[in-house]
C-alpha cells in the first residue's frame, strides 16, 4: 500500500514541477496538465480508500 501511494505522490509532485518549465508547447501542457489531473484523483480516491488524512496546504501572501 504504502510504495503505490509513494509513487503516485512522487509522479504528482514531478508532474507539478516539469509543467512549469519554459519552452513547453501548448499540446505538451495540456497533455501533461491532463495526466496531473488524473494523478490527483488517484490520490484521493486512494486517500479515500485508505483513511489517509489530506495535508493542509498554507499559502504565504
Amino acid at each position: 500500500m504504502g510504495t503505490y501511494y509513494r509513487k503516485l505522490q512522487t509522479v504528482k509532485h514531478a508532474l507539478q514541477y516539469y509543467i512549469t518549465r519554459p519552452n513547453a508547447s501548448e499540446k505538451d501542457l495540456a497533455r501533461e496538465k491532463n495526466l496531473l489531473k488524473q494523478v490527483e484523483e488517484e490520490v484521493e480516491i486512494f486517500q479515500e480508500r485508505n483513511h489517509i488524512p489530506k495535508k493542509e496546504v498554507e499559502i504565504n501572501d
